[in-house]
């Protein structure tokens, strides 16, 4: 077992106050000297999945999104981007296996048509998911399967780009919250809604029957790009909310 070290030590301190998401552009990323880096962060498992991709942006996608975790982690810690270990838990959701530190970080992934993102904490569940805004497929028919009452309502008052909008911003706070708690969105419930407590400011609200309680959990959404819609879910218990922090960089 080892305890954070890192060459940038205020970095890592500033984790006990902050959470820090971690953003790149995968169009920002061709050169063919810096992709074959990042392919040699991978572990075997991660190169299997990488060649498995059918689409050429799918597979790109992967690469930076893997390269940023990896490189992400090691801002705060003195191990090898490529030394990373990762195991599932039951519904896949990976966490560090090695090397074993004291505290953990934990962390969380996502991508999307144009930009991936990670974030990482000390110790606490934590889920990330980012959308790019576009109005596509049937909207309205995944609100009505996935989406609890309150939130179909507000959506019925809405039209075009508003309704897309809006309609992301419940469904990537859904998505962050059940990655938090380290499930599929296909494990989602309706005892739950989000609600926009302030103008940018976002809680969760639970029916009586949830054996979950709203003051566990910190939620922020975030416009990293014109196109792109973020959300996050921390389980902070009873903590006060931490600084959401967020940064572009290349791998």
């Amino acid at each position: 077992m080892a305890t954070l070290q890192s060459d940038n030590p205020q970095l890592l301190q500033r984790l006990q106050q902050e959470v820090h998401v971690w953003l790149a552009s995968p169009e920002d990323v061709s050169d063919a000297d810096k992709l074959q880096e990042y392919q040699s962060l991978l572990s075997a498992d991660e190169r299997q999945r990488y060649r498995r991709f059918h689409f050429d942006r799918d597979r790109h996608h992967y690469l930076v999104a893997h390269a940023l975790l990896r490189r992400a982690l090691s801002a705060y810690v003195d191990v090898a981007p490529s030394n990373w270990q990762f195991s599932g838990n039951r519904h896949g959701r990976p966490e560090i296996s090695a090397p074993d530190i004291v505290p953990p970080l934990r962390f969380n992934l996502t991508h999307t048509n144009g930009l991936v993102a990670c974030v990482v904490n000390l110790e606490l569940d934590c889920g990330i998911d980012v959308e790019r805004l576009s109005i596509r497929g049937n909207l309205t028919g995944i609100a009505e399967k996935m989406f609890a009452v309150n939130e179909q309502q507000d959506l019925k008052a809405l039209d075009g780009q508003a309704f897309a909008e809006r309609f992301f911003c419940y469904w990537t706070l859904r998505e962050a919250y059940c990655k938090a708690l380290g499930v599929g969105i296909a494990h989602s419930e309706k005892d739950y809604c989000f609600v926009e407590a302030a103008a940018g400011q976002w809680a969760i609200s639970f029916d009586s029957q949830s054996n979950d309680d709203a003051r566990h959990w910190q939620l922020a959404l975030l416009k990293p790009t014109t196109e792109h819609v973020l959300a996050l879910a921390i389980r902070t218990e009873d903590t006060p909310g931490k600084a959401i922090i967020h940064e572009f960089v290349v791998p």
